[in-house]
């Protein structure tokens, strides 16, 4: 694909305007995700990124995430992995996640520390299901992550000029400041060359909904389907409008005797929000989970 635009922004960007944003031709955001608290002295989430996040999606932008992390130890590294993939729960993101490296502190303890930082925030991450990656200058990237390390994760780079001048794979370039109507003062931008949007949502990553044809199937045995009008599928009919009155379904199901579309509509709404095939067709397993949820 071609070269997309975005901006990488944090609560020290005070009223932005994400419609405006996306009318001047920004198709992505990258959101910071945490910030320090010096009398906690302990990361917290970045104040706006709740409301920040809320109002990029309503105006059709795509969403990424950094976190920006002040461990100088690995066992802090761990504790920030774990309290990122917390905030992140339950929100989609088109983007990667991306592990902000760029403290002198961290840095000034070589490449076997930074690149066990990378690996550790990264690899937790990944394991929970999102699509990682790394944020650095080009100077200290070359300097202090190693190069099997450096090809290991997307990268997005940081070089503020005409050019990048970064030999090594990446996917997103930080070249400089912009000024853009919706937002006061001037903001990071950046360069994408990797359809992400498509790449994640594809594999199912970042909160996205696994495809279809890679989820497990919630019964394998007999089943209530389309048309039939035994006792048993009226009764899961019956489960169904309780879990429609309960808003654990969407879908209401109508009063027919007979599992119709209705019931399909839901029995496969509720499958694929357990992380099963939709088939719509109903059996035992079902019949307990839905009786569990209710």
């Amino acid at each position: 694909m071609g070269a997309v635009q975005g901006l990488d922004i944090s609560s020290c960007q005070s009223g932005v305007d994400f419609k405006k944003v996306r009318s001047a031709g920004y198709s992505f955001v990258i959101l910071r995700l945490n910030e320090w608290d010096r009398n906690k002295q302990d990361i917290v989430k970045d104040s706006k990124f709740e409301k920040y996040y809320t109002d990029a999606k309503a105006a059709g932008l795509d969403v990424g995430v950094y976190y920006f992390t002040y461990a100088n130890t690995i066992d802090y590294i761990k504790y920030e992995a774990e309290t990122a993939i917390k905030w992140l729960k339950g929100k989609q993101f088109e983007y990667p996640i991306f592990f902000d490296l760029e403290r002198q502190e961290q840095f000034n303890q070589g490449t076997s520390f930074c690149d066990a930082a990378v690996k550790t925030f990264c690899d937790a991450l990944e394991k929970t299901g999102y699509f990682a990656g790394v944020y650095c200058s080009t100077f200290w990237y070359t300097r202090c992550v190693s190069a099997s390390v450096r090809e290991r994760y997307t990268c997005w780079i940081a070089e503020w000029g005409p050019q990048c001048n970064y030999t090594g794979s990446y996917s997103m370039w930080q070249n400089g400041t912009a000024y853009v109507n919706g937002i006061s003062g001037g903001v990071d931008h950046d360069y994408c060359y990797v359809d992400f949007p498509s790449i994640i949502k594809s594999k199912g990553l970042n909160g996205w909904p696994k495809p279809s044809k890679d989820l497990p199937v919630l019964d394998t045995g007999s089943c209530y389907k389309l048309g039939e009008t035994t006792v048993g599928a009226l009764a899961v009919k019956e489960l169904l409008r309780l879990a429609y009155n309960k808003k654990i379904s969407t879908v209401k199901v109508t009063e027919t005797k007979t599992y119709d579309q209705s019931a399909w509509d839901s029995v496969a709404l509720l499958q694929k929000a357990w992380g099963y095939k939709p088939t719509g067709s109903a059996g035992e397993n079902f019949v307990k989970m839905i009786t569990k949820k209710l």
